[in-house]
């Protein structure tokens, strides 16, 4: 039996030939003026664009599903299908359909990726755009695995590359935050949400093995993933990366580190409910350009280990602080020079518009004031910044004198160019205007000579200039005109004299576009050799917006200038979290202070639910993030010494897809924090052990803040929120721990959360009450309360067991025997462990003193 070939067109022919090159794209093919989108692609795409699935089954056995969307939105919609993870190709006409014989020739002319785009619809302007490519994991020569990351901003030109361990990976993933992977096939896929873009291994292989363009500063695996990073965006954009450079290294070293816990706790560029606009860093940011806005991203996200650095940045914030005048007068000046460093990738990679190039323009034409404003400040900081800044007067010349004076938003709209600048395209237009007046001259004759009063000339890309004369009169049609063709009301017809003056026009107006589409070229070209100098004033025009930015934010919330310490130091006074402060206005946040050192290193934080205890670690930890990125922090006064990590161990989650339960995440990573914690590093930790049964946590908490305390190279600053009251009895045995609660008043019953941090430990947590306060029925917070009473009385039963389940209303001596009190049980426990040889003299009467009171009943 022979197979029956399905019959298709050669328009579908022609797009599966296409459709084969992009496989993992959803393909745009022009057709008209609609950009059609077809099968599996129209079905992905329509719900996305919010448009409607229709069919095409035209001369074809095929039914092809289809959607499509207007040429002229189409920026919009790749925008759309990008925004949601989607990688989009666009198929252009690339020959004029008039000269076609067949069916018009088409092309991929873009492919469009996450990680890849230079739309401005498609950018956020004050974050990065990174393309990630992570390489294989290889051992060095001391037996280590190590993977190679690189970091691509094809948006800026911004390129970093270096080695991770495989456990770390995510925690730069976290802080570059690419919207799209690059991963070797077969690659475990990161938890990092991303749009993931697999290539062979033999293609990584070639790629590392092309052309070197590094200057030989990285280690082998970082070199895998900046050539696989560029081999990419080669493939995306060819002949497009002439603004990147070659990738700098990653040195973590130098920075302090922050993995994925720390930036989601300290909720760094999101909140906890997902927001950009309420995290840390919407909080401080008052710049006044799309480059010193992922300046300050950039500066949160790797704070500094520098003190000349650091000490160099507060000076000029200090100075912008004392002098808002001139701070002001700065953040004007830089209000006009706008994102000279995506307008000048678009005009390096020849897709900016004649807008953009005139905004680039007018950008650089700006700098001198900016140059102005910072010279007239004394910091050294800002004498260091100018001093970078290149002249790029003749770039801002060069382009107001080229460019119309408001130019249109695409080349292809004509008129880009302004006039005076080339003789021969102004005596073009000069025509082109008066063959415009002829061929209304022409319009004016032939309607007196043929008397037909709605005579008009009308334009067709096709057929040209023609007379149209509506169907009604036919008759009245000279002799001489000749039929060019025929509507349905209407026929169109031309003249000599008018054909004529159509190939005067239509000559004078392909002149006009080559003309300007030849000088656009040129000025796009010229201006791509200046990648250095613009990317010089870019990057210090950034720096200059970020100082003036913290300055403002210092200015007005009153913050102060950190001091940094020799010694192991974080010492606040009335500190304050900027976010609750920022957001929460229905009542005064409470500052608190905080004061750990060598001696007393960890501080023990027990009280209520709802007291405040999670938000002072917080906001500890972000005064820490704060002034080593170079800011001012949110206190009356702050000292400290430089970290070089802040660990966080905060809140429950769980990742069900990898099969970890929330005790087994929170246990992960207290491991890390075990594991990689040094003595410069600030911890945080937040009710560890609360996700598994009282004994297994309260045992797991005790022994991990011995660990800190005993095990030297571990011997961090931490933080140590908990609601297990017995664990403040460390205090007794570890001299670095000390003890504080957060105050609570009760008044008539009720109980009022004071969010003041004093010292002591907390007897209680009051959870019963904010379970009352959140609407929990009163009868069973009230069988809460005989439950609560019990336990804390703890009873035991012959076995040894606390007694719980007595009835209700069942007296204390009517069910089971008690062979020890609660109390006398944990005495001769205590006593029976005791290492008394380890023990000092002093720490013995302690624990005699504790035991004693216990007893009491105290």
């Amino acid at each position: 039996m022979s197979t029956v070939v399905p019959r298709t067109t050669p328009m579908l022919r022609q797009y599966f030939e296409m459709k084969s090159r992009v496989p993992d794209a959803i393909l745009l093919y022009r057709m008209g003026d609609f950009y059609e989108m077809f099968f599996d692609d129209a079905r992905d795409a329509a719900p996305l664009l919010g448009i409607a699935l229709t069919a095409r089954h035209k001369d074809s056995d095929i039914e092809a599903p289809m959607c499509g969307v207007p040429h002229q939105a189409v920026d919009h919609h790749i925008a759309r299908l990008v925004a949601a993870g989607r990688k989009v190709a666009v198929c252009d006409q690339v020959e004029d359909a008039r000269a076609a014989k067949g069916l018009v020739r088409r092309d991929i002319t873009r492919v469009v990726t996450p990680g890849t785009v230079l739309d401005p619809e498609s950018l956020s302007p004050g974050a990065p755009s990174y393309l990630a490519a992570l390489g294989p994991g290889r051992e060095d020569e001391l037996g280590e695995s190590h993977c190679g990351v690189a970091f691509l901003d094809l948006s800026t030109g911004r390129f970093l590359a270096g080695r991770v361990a495989p456990s770390r990976v995510e925690d730069a993933l976290a802080l570059f935050r690419p919207r799209e992977i690059l991963l070797p096939d077969g690659a475990l896929a990161p938890a990092f949400a991303a749009a993931l873009s697999r290539r062979p291994s033999d293609w990584w292989t070639r790629a590392a093995e092309g052309p070197a363009w590094t200057d030989g500063s990285l280690e082998a695996n970082a070199r895998g993933a900046a050539a696989a990073a560029r081999a990419y965006a080669e493939e995306v954009r060819p002949g497009g990366l002439g603004h990147v450079l070659a990738p700098a290294p990653l040195e973590f070293d130098r920075r302090m580190g922050l993995d994925a816990a720390a930036v989601g706790t300290l909720e760094l560029f999101e909140s906890s409910d997902g927001s950009a606009a309420r995290s840390l860093c919407a909080a401080v940011d008052r710049t006044r350009t799309p480059i010193g806005a992922r300046a300050l991203r950039e500066a949160l996200s790797h704070p500094s280990l520098d003190p000349v650095e650091l000490e160099a940045r507060w000076d000029a914030v200090e100075e912008l602080v004392r002098r808002a005048d001139r701070a002001e007068e700065l953040q004007a000046a830089l209000e006009a020079v706008g994102d000279l460093e995506r307008r000048f990738a678009r005009v390096a990679v020849g897709t900016a518009g004649p807008r953009e190039v005139s905004a680039l323009g007018a950008g650089l034409e700006a700098v001198p004031a900016v140059v102005r404003a910072a010279s007239a400040l004394e910091a050294g900081r800002f004498r260091s910044l100018v001093e970078t800044i290149p002249d790029t007067g003749d770039l801002a010349r060069r382009v107001a004198g080229t460019l119309a004076p408001v130019p249109p938003v695409l080349a292809s709209a004509g008129n880009v160019i302004r006039e005076g600048f080339d003789r021969e395209l102004d005596e073009l237009r000069a025509l082109r205007r008066d063959a415009q007046s002829a061929v209304l001259a022409v319009e004016t004759e032939e309607r007196r000579r043929s008397g037909i009063s709605s005579l008009r000339v009308k334009y067709n890309r096709v057929f040209g200039y023609s007379l149209e004369v509506g169907a009604a009169h036919r008759e009245k049609v000279p002799a001489d005109w000749i039929r060019r063709q025929s509507l349905a009301n209407a026929e169109r017809f031309v003249t000599p004299a008018l054909k004529e003056l159509e190939e005067k026009i239509l000559g004078a107006e392909d002149r006009i576009t080559a003309i300007e589409t030849r000088l656009y070229g040129e000025l796009l070209r010229e201006l791509a050799t200046a990648g250095d100098r613009v990317g010089r004033t870019a990057s210090a025009a950034a720096e200059l917006d970020v100082h003036a930015s913290l300055a403002e934010v210092a200015r007005v919330g009153r913050w102060a200038r950190p001091r940094l310490s020799e010694e192991r130091r974080l010492r606040i006074v009335d500190g304050r979290h900027p976010l609750v402060e920022r957001h929460r206005r229905e009542e005064p946040f409470v500052p608190n202070d905080t004061d750990l050192d060598a001696e007393r290193r960890i501080q023990l934080v027990t009280g209520p639910n709802m007291g405040g205890k999670s938000t002072y670690l917080r906001q500890v930890a972000t005064v820490a993030l704060l002034a080593q990125a170079g800011s001012f922090v949110p206190a009356a006064r702050a000292e400290l010494s430089l970290f070089d990590r802040i660990f966080t161990r905060v809140g429950a989650a769980d990742h069900l897809s990898r099969g970890e339960s929330t005790f087994m995440v929170e246990m992960l990573e207290s491991a890390a924090i075990l594991r990689e914690a040094t003595p410069r590093s600030l911890v945080i930790l937040d009710e560890v052990g609360r996700g598994t049964s009282t004994f297994d946590g309260l045992s797991i908490a005790w022994a991990m803040l011995e660990y800190l305390h005993d095990e030297p190279s571990k011997s961090a600053l931490v933080l140590f929120a908990t609601h297990y009251h017995e664990l403040t009895e460390i205090s007794l045995v570890k001299p670095a721990v000390a003890n504080a609660t957060m105050a609570v008043k009760e008044v008539a019953g009720r109980v009022v959360f004071l969010r003041k941090v004093v010292p002591g430990a907390a007897d209680r947590s009051y959870g019963i009450h904010v379970a009352e306060l959140a609407g929990i029925p009163g009868e069973v917070t009230a069988r809460a309360r005989e439950v609560l009473e019990n336990l804390e009385k703890q009873e035991l039963d012959v076995q040894g067991a606390p007694v719980i389940a007595r009835k209700q209303g069942e007296s204390a001596g009517s069910g089971q025997y008690l062979l020890f009190s609660a109390e006398e049980e944990l005495a001769i426990e205590k006593l029976r462990t005791v290492d008394l040889d380890r023990m000092t003299p002093l720490a013995g009467l302690a624990l005699l003193a504790s035991l004693q009171e216990r007893l009491k009943g105290r």
